[in-house]
């Protein structure tokens, strides 16, 4: 085993750790107990990034990291396993959890910030331990850990908007979530096994009419927790009633690691359905952009505009996905790095957006755009109205933006693969993108400042400008220099779509016999 393989383990146990010495320390709401559960997160969190780095560093060299829990293999053991995308993804993920955490010291009150930060780092758990998961079980697992925390954060505070909205979520989460626990079970009994690895082996043996189900079943339990079309209606419903730095992290992070199991799996497992279902994920690739742009146009609350604009961007991400299947080489690995890209954009800046519009309203007491609420925010904080509209911009894809370039880059890929339907359909909703966000910044920034505000929290100025300011840089940086950043996307689309070197890395070594096979008789 590699000595760098042992490390898959740490961000997994470096939150849960902390998680719960913080939670140790919350037996009455004091400012001493609450600043040493930030001082708790915030090392954290920089643990967890530094980690992340020395994963993303090792896998970007074009190796495949596996760890087997307590050296029991697969089927039971715990299998971890990190390439460059979930490198990637961790990496990310350590990256949105330092911001948050920098964030929410800035803007939430004494009483909002008892256990917010242990929660948060409960939830860094699942995400990173859904992004390292070898087996399906364990995906599972993680899931329901990040389902969780996130259930809680949603209504912390008590409010009866955020228990409403908080509920909707939860309920549409556990449907899909005894989806994909249907499906692990039927490949279990079908397969003898849940490690990935191994059911890429075996995928074949089963019958084609189970496979279309099992990936059938797993396209909808992964599409709802993406917010796909047309599963995504429990994410307007509940993104915007929280505290904006919960919030900015489900914005940012959440629907990623539904797009994440997407990516993982049906490569890996379906790679035959990819082509066969081409049209019906770029289908849904374009209602879910042409769903949430639209529902961003209608609503009338910054927070609200921001969750629907979540939507669209999925589509994006979806885009590339059924790029992949056009049987164009350029396309193929192209497209899925254009996609990874794609993520990568995303992940930054709406977590910027999302920061930045919550700021606004705390600011001035109110989210909601029609007159006489927002306005004047440009002259009233300048500095946030700069952040702001470059985060803005580069969602809409403005050059020379993140979003430019990995919109670019699915353009680029659709249009080799002669894909003109959904090329043209990025082109419309990259348009109306730009609309909605002029009309945030005219509604909300621009005109005179008003006098007559009432402030939810005057935010501390720099500990929440900071983190926007290191997000939006970020972006621009890698907009700027993007080759690189499109060379590590490639390596990780190349790892992706090479199923026999992950069977290769991950599948164990000794031989576990399946439950069925062809010819048996039941």
């Amino acid at each position: 085993m590699d000595f760098y393989a042992n490390w898959l383990a740490a961000p997994i146990l470096v939150p849960l750790v902390f998680a719960a010495s913080a939670l140790l320390v919350a037996r009455r709401v004091t400012l001493r107990q609450i600043r040493v559960q930030r001082s708790l997160a915030l090392v954290a969190s920089l643990l967890n990034l530094a980690v992340a780095l020395l994963l993303l560093y090792h896998t970007l060299q074009g190796q495949r990291m596996v760890l087997y829990a307590g050296a029991w293999q697969a089927p039971f053991g715990i299998t971890l396993v990190a390439d460059a995308f979930s490198a990637i993804m961790l990496a990310l993920t350590a990256l949105l959890g330092v911001a948050v955490v920098l964030y929410a010291m800035g803007t939430l009150d004494q009483r909002q910030g008892l256990n917010f930060y242990p929660l948060l780092l409960f939830l860094l758990m699942g995400v990173n331990g859904a992004f390292l998961a070898g087996d399906l079980f364990n995906l599972y697992v993680f899931f329901e850990v990040l389902l969780m925390a996130s259930f809680v954060l949603l209504s912390l505070g008590g409010r009866p908007s955020q228990v409403n909205g908080g509920l909707r979520y939860v309920v549409l989460n556990l449907i899909a979530s005894t989806l994909f626990l249907t499906a692990a079970g039927v490949v279990y009994g079908t397969l003898g096994t849940l490690n990935l690895a191994q059911l890429a082996e075996r995928m074949a043996l089963a019958p084609q009419s189970l496979r279309i189900v099992l990936a059938g079943i797993l396209l909808l339990a992964f599409g709802s927790k993406a917010g796909l079309f047309p599963l995504f209606f429990w994410l307007p419903a509940s993104y915007h009633t929280p505290h904006p730095a919960v919030t900015a992290i489900f914005g940012g992070l959440l629907t990623k690691v539904g797009i994440y199991a997407l990516f993982r799996i049906f490569p890996l497992l379906f790679p035959e359905l990819l082509s066969s279902w081409q049209p019906l994920l770029l289908t849904v690739a374009a209602l879910t952009m042409l769903t949430g742009v639209f529902g961003a146009m209608a609503v009338t609350t910054i927070r609200r505009v921001l969750s629907f604009h979540v939507i669209s961007q999925v589509g994006y991400m979806v885009m590339g996905l059924g790029l992949v299947a056009s049987g164009n080489q350029l396309a193929l690995g192209f497209g899925l790095a254009a996609g990874i890209f794609y993520i990568i954009h995303h992940m930054i800046v709406k977590t910027a957006l999302l920061m930045a519009g919550g700021a606004a309203e705390l600011t001035m007491g109110t989210g909601r755009l029609e007159p006489g609420y927002l306005g004047g925010l440009a002259k009233r904080a300048p500095a946030l109205a700069v952040l702001f509209f470059v985060a803005a911009f580069s969602l809409a894809g403005i050059p020379p933006s993140s979003g430019f370039v990995s919109k670019l880059g699915l353009l680029q890929a659709a249009l080799d693969a002669g894909q003109w339907p959904i090329a043209g359909v990025s082109l419309v909703v990259s348009l109306l993108t730009l609309m909605s966000m002029l009309r945030l910044w005219q509604k909300g920034f621009a005109g005179p400042a008003k006098s007559d505000t009432f402030p939810l929290r005057t935010p501390q100025p720099r500990l929440t400008l900071a983190p926007i300011a290191l997000l939006v840089l970020a972006s621009l940086a890698i907009g700027i220099f993007s080759a690189p950043v499109f060379g590590w996307a490639q390596t990780a689309a190349a790892q992706v779509l090479d199923r026999e070197g992950y069977i290769r890395a991950v599948a164990p070594r000794a031989d576990i016999p399946r439950l069925w096979a062809p010819g048996e008789e039941h």
